[in-house]
Order: C-alpha cells, then sequence, then structure tokens
C-alpha cells in the first residue's frame, strides 16, 4: 500500500511539473526533455532504463491484485 502511494505521488509531482511548465513557460516540458534526450545515443539508452525499471517494478511487482 505503501508503495502504490509512493508511485502516485511520483505521478502527481510529474503532473504538477507538466502543468507548471506549460502554465509559466519558464522551462521545459516533459515531452520537450523526452524529445532532447532521444536526440542522442545515451538519452536513448537513459530512456530505454527509465522506461524498463518504471515498467518493472510499476507493473510487474506492484500491481494490485484481485481478492
Amino acid at each position: 500500500m505503501i508503495v502504490t502511494a509512493c508511485w502516485a505521488a511520483l505521478f502527481l509531482g510529474a503532473l504538477g511539473l507538466e502543468l507548471a511548465a506549460r502554465a509559466s513557460g519558464r522551462f521545459s516540458t516533459l515531452g520537450a526533455l523526452g524529445a532532447r534526450l532521444a536526440s542522442h545515443r545515451l538519452g536513448l539508452v537513459f530512456l530505454f532504463a527509465l522506461w524498463a525499471f518504471v515498467g518493472w517494478h510499476l507493473f510487474a511487482r506492484y500491481t494490485i491484485h484481485p481478492l
């Protein structure tokens, strides 16, 4: 239950950053950051590792099992 709350907090934090970036225009959105990272080989490796990490931990290890 605590882990689910942590993932929800991370998601809400990312959503808050995205909304703040779009409202203020002072810093890049998450999409622009991802596009910039994907333009370099090391950035692609980082994005793939991040995708694999989140996928494994969020969907494989901490799924909500039906009762």
